[in-house]
Order: structure tokens, then sequence, then C-alpha cells
């Protein structure tokens, strides 16, 4: 088990942060308050593939990490604030993988969502897709997630600079 994936609670240096709701203290807090920056909400059972979506986050200064085993978990203990990514990494059948993306979609609309599927997993990608979501196939190679990170913290900063102006 490696460090990563067994510390709570991680900060890294100018706001980058990680926070594991796989811990039970932790998740027992019911909510979590990603501090300042990007937030990206991931669920996934292999915990390496949040490692490697951590390591592509630390080119980045002010984006936060918060994952999750289940959806369930998630519904449970779901981060205040707003959300810019959420990565599902799970191997849901297609119709509640739809049903989960629409609860997602009205929680947090302005949200980027990405499915991560094993290839050949036809109607799992099409419930993703038609659901508004980015289908990657497993192992998600990082020029991909590298295009995902940057869309999403340069969007979400410069939300942050229209509200700072008054703009939103």
């Amino acid at each position: 088990n490696s460090s990563a994936a067994s510390d709570v609670y991680k900060r890294q240096p100018r706001s980058r942060c990680s926070v594991n709701m796989r811990d039970e203290e932790v998740r027992s807090a019911r909510s979590v308050r990603a501090e300042g920056g990007v937030c990206i909400v991931m669920v996934c059972a292999d915990m390496s593939e949040a490692e490697q979506v951590g390591r592509m986050l630390l080119q980045y200064n002010n984006a936060c990490l918060i994952t999750y085993r289940r959806v369930r978990d998630l519904v449970d203990s779901k981060p205040s604030g707003q959300v810019a990514l959420i990565i599902l990494a799970t191997d849901h059948e297609p119709y509640p993988l739809a049903r989960m993306l629409s609860w997602l979609r009205n929680l947090w609309p302005d949200s980027l969502l990405v499915v991560v599927g094993n290839e050949g997993s036809g109607q799992h990608e099409v419930a993703a897709r038609s659901n508004g979501a980015i289908y990657f196939t497993r192992p998600v190679q990082a020029h991909e997630w590298s295009s995902v990170l940057t869309a999403t913290t340069c969007k979400a900063t410069a939300g942050e600079g229209m509200r700072s102006e008054g703009g939103e």
C-alpha cells in the first residue's frame, strides 16, 4: 500500500491536496470542503487510478482531488463547494451509470463528467456519452488526463476571475 493511498489528508505545496474519503475516520465527518482552487471528485475501486490522476495534478497549483470508493459514499459525504470535474472509474452496468450521471449533472450542472471503462464495453460507453460524459478506456493515457485536467483548471480559473470581477 503506497503512502499516497494511505494518507487520509495529504497537503501538497501551493494549495494542492488529496482527500481520501475511503478512510472510515474521514468518511464519518460526513462532508469535506476542498480548500480553494479546483475541486475534482473521483469515484474508483482501484486506488492506482486515483494515484495516476493525483500525480498528474501535481503540475497544477490550484487543484484538490477527493476520492471515494463507491458512488454511495459520495452520496453520503458530498463535498461542499463547487466541483469542477467528476471522474467515475467504476464498472457499473449501463442503466445505473446513466442514473448516476443524471444525478451528478443535477447536483453539479457545470462540472465536467468523465467515465473510465474497459475496452469493448459498448453499452457502458453509450450510457456515458449519451449522458454528457467523456469516455476513456483503461488504461487511461497521461495525455488524456492532461487534456481534461488542463481544460478543467482553465475553466475553473476563468470562472473565479469572472466572479471576483462581479461577472456572475
